[in-house]
């Protein structure tokens, strides 16, 4: 196997683990909505940070979704966040870590998608 052909293998290979891929996740990206939500994830260093199930540095997205799912102005509520970032909304989890702020970083459309993913998670 040729140098850049394993190193493309082993990135994807490191990208797959780093994406938190699981049961939840398969059965979610079984539409292309979910498939794009994950990619957006992927490209913009969410995963980084985030997964659906467990804790990283910041919440799971799965317990984002829970805290959020009787919330009627929820979607809007975490579009927010998503494009300020901040802190306090998760301080007993994260001790303290600052979210950066993705706005100019991600479009519109990708954070909306992002977040209906999320909230998705708790249904």
């Amino acid at each position: 196997m040729k140098p850049i052909k394993q190193l493309s293998l082993l990135a994807a290979c490191l990208l797959f683990s780093a994406c938190d891929i699981n049961n939840d996740m398969r059965a979610l990206s079984a539409n292309k909505e979910n498939s794009d939500a994950r990619i957006i994830a992927a490209d913009n260093g969410c995963m980084g940070c985030h997964s659906v199930a467990n804790k990283i540095v910041g919440p799971a997205w799965k317990r984002v979704s829970q805290r959020y799912q009787n919330i009627p102005d929820a979607r809007d509520l975490l579009i927010a966040k998503i494009k300020s970032g901040g802190k306090g909304n998760w301080d007993n989890e994260t001790g303290g870590k600052i979210m950066p702020g993705f706005e100019g970083k991600m479009s519109e459309t990708e954070i909306a998608i992002l977040v209906d993913y999320i909230l998705k998670l708790s249904k």
